[in-house]
């Protein structure tokens, strides 16, 4: 049994610019954009790692300059533990309570107010991390985070590329084959025609 032409010679055949006066413009046109749409999918991998690359060494400066500085005190409360209340009565959030500590920087005591994730009682202690003006501040970002940025920009990135590429591949596709059964279905009314009728 022979066999059928490669997938090569397929794919060659179908091109754009075949003179074979049998392919139609639509599906010239449709050839095209699949091709555009090869080419948009391979260019979008460097492209997405360099905006990935890029995200990530901003993310590094912007974590260095907002952690630098950071220090991390020993706080002492100075009154009980105070729950916060909440917008949500389902238990979706979790509690927050809030508490008046007092903590040394620069060889004087300071005070503040904090929140916790659990009560506590007066004079016990906690962990507080403190900006260079010596007012608390959050914890610096935890390692890996300028990475998991950039890594995540850049997925992004692709996706949202790919997903675009994929949807008008589909839109082009759609609409051509919705002309051409508008057309086809036009010619099979002429060809099908009663007798007589081409007199009228």
């Amino acid at each position: 049994m022979p066999e059928g032409p490669s997938a090569v010679v397929r794919v060659w055949r179908v091109r754009p610019w075949n003179p074979n006066p049998l392919m139609r413009v639509s599906d010239r046109f449709e050839v095209l954009v699949r091709v555009l749409a090869v080419l948009a999918v391979v260019v979008a991998v460097p492209i997405s790692g360099a905006i990935g690359t890029v995200s990530y060494t901003g993310a590094v400066a912007r974590i260095a300059a907002q952690d630098a500085g950071k220090t991390q005190v020993t706080a002492t409360l100075t009154a009980d533990a105070q729950l916060l209340p909440t917008a949500d009565h389902y238990g979706a959030q979790p509690d927050r309570y809030q508490v008046p500590v007092q903590f040394m920087f620069d060889a004087h005591a300071r005070t503040a107010t904090i929140e916790l994730p659990k009560p506590q009682l007066s004079g016990s202690t906690t962990a507080l991390w403190i900006g260079p003006d010596g007012n608390p501040a959050t914890a610096p970002a935890r390692p890996g985070s300028a990475a998991a940025e950039g890594v995540g920009t850049g997925l992004a990135i692709l996706v949202e590329s790919w997903c675009a590429t994929a949807a008008s591949v589909w839109i082009t596709a759609a609409v051509l084959d919705s002309r051409r059964s508008a057309r086809w279905e036009r010619e099979w009314r002429l060809l099908n025609r009663p007798i007589g009728k081409d007199s009228l």
